[in-house]
């Protein structure tokens, strides 16, 4: 179905070089693809191609891009810059935006304008675009998509309204089909028929456009879509009304770039919403007509394919068109009706389906049916349609009501079945139900693939609810994604992320469902908690933390009443809630006292893959906490037990747990040869370390340690390097966790380290971004420490100790007070110089030693300070922590000594400074060669 002919336009297109400016469209393409530009960046452009050749004034420029709005200069020339960026302003052969000094721009380039019809110029369809399949023909509606493709091109939000099964959805995609083949736009396709829970709504849309979003928040959906250009339909919003038009409103407030097409049984009622109410199929008038004349309305032409289609030789003449046009008028023309009827006529016949129409309308009130609610007559057509089912598709019908997305014959067979039924009475009742429309069949896998329609769903729903065995049904519903769970979590040790995904995302609405009915009254609790257990990684590999907390949490308080009290199932839901916690609380007492619990329950068990994880968890939280000491404590652990099942997998996590634990208590010599060990262990280990401990990433976390200790042993180049290295390793996982843990630890204290303010930006930028999509508890923290760190290194001398202030006055960890003490001496905290003077011997002792004698000459106190350097300095030797040594022989160097003892200082410092083979440009080796150079 290509609507390019009817929605031609008279609006004309320039054209130059291999750039087209259509005015229709409000777009700019460069050849086929449509270039993102901002609206006043097009106004700019669109004025300057209208009087190519010729000098526009800033004046006039300003005054036609903003009409009545005072702006400055710098505001033009930042647009006209992106402008220039746009067009490959740095390519001396394309200059196409020439500037006049002093008086405004030109246009320099040729301009080609098209003007009529043949002005427009379709872009091909986007190759992101995902709707679903067309897979019938639609009929009676290409006036309605013409108007609504041609309204929608000039709106942005719209919602088709009608009854349950008018057409709305196939309405709707075909509208998406001609505005993405029109205008080269993105669209994507979300059915909130599976959800249940509006708190779910966003989290739904950010899976369709792969963005995660654990927290489920709108204000995160549009913080991770700023900048995209979107066509986004979301179809059967009925059920979640509120909810959809409050996101709705989100949604088109904060995105500019979107467009919205939303279906539902009534309006959203949603500012800036157009509705358009979808009328049933054209019908024709009571009375005698031809067959010829009754096929000129499509609900008779629907009627006729869809009988056609199930039984070959189907040629109604003259004396059945009224007979037809009558069933089609009791159905009143609602295309789902229609198609539910329709295959009837195979075994009814035509009188004798128009006769099961009336009984199964009986019931409905006297008078004009189009008065009360339209899903009663579909429920009478789903119930007469129910009725002439033999009692085993009945019962396949209604049991398969639990699945809440599509489901393989194996599925169904495993739950819908019943035990009495083989695979071929299962495979015979699918058949069947589909041939009646009452399911839908995906053949375009390697697989079929079966779904029932929302509206057959929910009244399945009902007749399974009315029967005894709904506790038994949703038993085994649950026992079959508890099952396929278990065989997802060894695909971790074979399967890239993305793949995996592929193949296990889509059970995420079927193990929310299981989950609640098994947590229910008289569910499966048993099942239900080994589930929430067995899910982990599905959880997480949404990004879907948050969410699994509070299933795991209500898993755990459920668990000790069951005979699953001190299992492996107790032991699994343990570690992954903690791993959950970590990430949306941080290390809280929670974590700490789920992981003894899991360690407990590993050694009892002899489960010496969970004893490696709890050790693990016990270790990142101590080391949060800023118990280095014990942190290193859990990593010896670890060793011990690895050295012990001599596991090659394990023993890269142990390397790179050794290196961490070691560089935190400032031993960097042997931290930097098991840092360095990790990287060389084969790639096969790195894969099977993803299986167990998937929470991060293996070849980042490595980067991230070894890259500070790079740093501090004095090769800032070599710590710069690695730092970016892992920065794009994480970014390839399309997973943000990783890529938050390298930036906040790593990428970005390196940068601040350097005084790489421009990197930090940028690093500092992306952290934003990554922590603001998973909106967890305990990167927010880190985001928000960083971009102020950032904002201090920017400020002026007056500014600085202001927000140093603020800074040292957060409610801050150990770790992070730590952390935040090594980026100036000024912002050392009382907590960070506490932790220096009792515990010295740790990765920042020296920096933060040196805060506190910087602090005391501030005080007059010059012997105290010295004193403290020279200590600083004794435990960087110790510490083989050059990059530290640096600052403090600096420091020294600049105390105010007499003579000799100044002299031997910088004799002190240029030593220490000879030892340097890169960094040259890092801030601290340019303050150190300039003291050096002083007379």
């Amino acid at each position: 179905m290509v609507l390019m002919a009817d929605l031609v336009t008279t609006a004309p297109i320039w054209t130059f070089g291999t750039f087209r400016l259509d005015m229709q469209q409000q777009a700019l393409f460069d050849g086929q693809r449509r270039v993102r530009l901002g609206g006043r960046a097009f106004d700019i452009l669109r004025a300057l191609v209208e009087q190519s050749g010729e000098l526009m004034t800033r004046d006039a420029l300003e005054a036609r891009v903003w009409p009545g709005v005072f702006v400055d200069d710098s505001t033009l020339r930042v647009h006209v810059a992106a402008l220039r960026k746009v067009l490959g302003a740095d390519d001396a052969e394309r200059r196409y935006i020439v500037n006049v000094p002093g008086r405004g721009y030109v246009f320099a380039a040729p301009v080609q304008r098209i003007d009529g019809p043949g002005a427009a110029l379709p872009a091909p369809r986007p190759a992101e675009s995902r709707l679903p399949p067309t897979l019938v023909r639609m009929l009676g509606r290409e006036d309605t998509l013409r108007d609504l493709a041609a309204q929608m091109a000039q709106r942005r939000f719209m919602t088709i309204v009608g009854p349950g099964g008018m057409g709305k959805t196939t309405l709707a995609v075909a509208v998406a089909e001609a505005l993405s083949e029109r205008h080269g736009q993105d669209a994507r396709f979300v059915d909130l028929a599976p959800l249940s829970d509006p708190a779910h709504l966003a989290t739904a849309i950010a899976g369709t456009l792969d963005v995660p979003l654990p927290s489920g928040e709108a204000r995160d959906l549009v913080a991770a879509l700023r900048g995209r250009s979107l066509l986004l339909v979301i179809d059967n919003c009925e059920h979640l009304v509120d909810a959809a038009a409050t996101l709705a409103e989100t949604l088109l407030a904060g995105l500019p770039g979107l467009r919205l097409l939303a279906t539902s049984r009534e309006p959203l009622r949603a500012s800036g919403e157009w509705v358009h109410r979808l009328s049933p199929l054209a019908l024709p008038l009571a009375g005698p007509l031809t067959m010829a004349e009754a096929m000129r309305h499509a609900a008779v032409q629907l009627f006729h394919e869809r009988a056609a289609a199930c039984m070959d030789g189907f040629a109604p003449g003259d004396a059945e068109a009224p007979l037809i046009a009558a069933i089609c008028r009791r159905l009143e023309g609602i295309p789902l009706a229609i198609e539910l009827a329709a295959p009837r006529v195979e075994f009814l016949g035509l009188a004798g389906l128009a006769e099961g129409l009336d009984d199964s309308l009986s019931s409905l009130a006297a008078g004009r049916r189009t008065a009360l609610p339209r899903h009663r007559t579909l429920r009478g057509t789903l119930d007469w349609s129910h009725a002439l089912l033999e009692p085993a598709e009945q019962a396949l019908l209604r049991r398969l009501a639990v699945f809440r997305g599509s489901f393989t014959l194996a599925a169904a067979h495993d739950v819908a079945g019943g035990p009495q039924a083989n695979r071929g009475d299962t495979m015979e009742g699918l058949a069947s139900l589909a041939a009646k429309s009452l399911l839908s069949v995906d053949i375009s896998g390697e697989v079929p693939r079966y779904r029932l329609l929302a509206m057959t769903r929910a009244y399945a729903a009902e007749k399974l609810a009315a029967t005894a065995e709904e506790p038994e049904v949703a038993a085994r519903h649950a026992r079959l994604c508890l099952a396929t769970l278990v065989g997802a979590e060894r695909d971790w040790e074979v399967l890239e992320r993305s793949a995996w995904l592929d193949r296990h995302a889509a059970w995420i609405d079927d193990v929310r469902a299981a989950l609640d009915r098994c947590f229910a009254p008289n569910g499966a609790l048993e099942t239900g908690i080994a589930l929430a257990a067995a899910s982990a990684p599905l959880w997480f590999a949404l990004s879907l933390g948050q969410e699994f907390r509070a299933r795991a949490e209500e898993a755990l308080a459920r668990l000790p009443h069951t005979a699953l009290r001190g299992s492996e199932v107790e032991l699994t839901l343990c570690l992954s809630a903690g791993a959950a916690i970590f990430n949306t609380r941080g290390p809280t007492p929670e974590m700490a006292t789920l992981s003894a619990r899991a360690l407990a329950l590993a050694e009892s068990l002899g489960s010496t893959l969970h004893q490696l994880r709890a050790l693990w968890a016990l270790a990142r939280e101590r080391y949060v906490q800023g118990d280095y000491h014990g942190a290193l404590g859990f990593c010896e652990r670890f060793a011990a037990v690895t050295d012990a099942c001599g596991d090659i997998p394990e023993t890269l996590v142990r390397d790179r747990m050794m290196g961490l634990g070691l560089h935190l208590v400032g031993r960097q010599a042997e931290a930097r040869r098991y840092a360095a060990r990790t990287l060389g262990h084969p790639a096969e280990a790195f894969r099977n370390t993803h299986k167990s401990f998937h929470e991060y990433d293996n070849r980042v976390a490595a980067r991230s340690h070894l890259s500070r200790i790079l740093w501090i042993q004095g090769e800032p180049d070599a710590a710069a390097a690695m730092a970016a290295e892992g920065v794009e390793q994480a970014q390839s996982l399309g997973y943000p966790p990783p890529l938050c843990y390298l930036l906040s630890f790593a990428a970005c204290p390196i940068a601040f380290w350097n005084g790489d303010f421009s990197a930090a930006a940028d690093y500092v930028s992306l952290l934003l971004d990554q922590s603001a999509n998973l909106s967890f508890g305990y990167w927010e923290g880190w985001r928000r420490l960083h971009g102020q760190v950032l904002d201090f290194a920017r400020a002026d001398a007056d500014t600085r100790p202001r927000i140093a202030m603020q800074l040292r006055s957060l409610p801050l960890g150990a770790l992070q007070a730590d952390l935040l003490g090594t980026f100036d001496p000024l912002l050392a905290s009382p907590l960070a110089l506490r932790r220096a003077a009792e515990h010295g011997d740790t990765w920042c002792g020296p920096e933060i030693l040196r805060g506190e004698a910087l602090a005391l000459l501030q005080r007059g106190d010059g012997a105290a300070a010295a004193e403290t350097l020279h200590r600083a300095l004794e435990l960087t030797r110790r510490q083989c922590a050059l990059g530290w040594e640096l600052r403090v022989a600096t420091s020294l160097a600049e105390h105010d000594l007499p003579g000799e003892r100044r002299r031997a200082a910088l004799d002190r410092l240029e030593a220490v400074r000879a030892r340097f083979k890169q960094g040259v440009a890092t801030a601290d080796l340019r303050h150190a060669d300039a003291l050096l150079a002083a007379p």
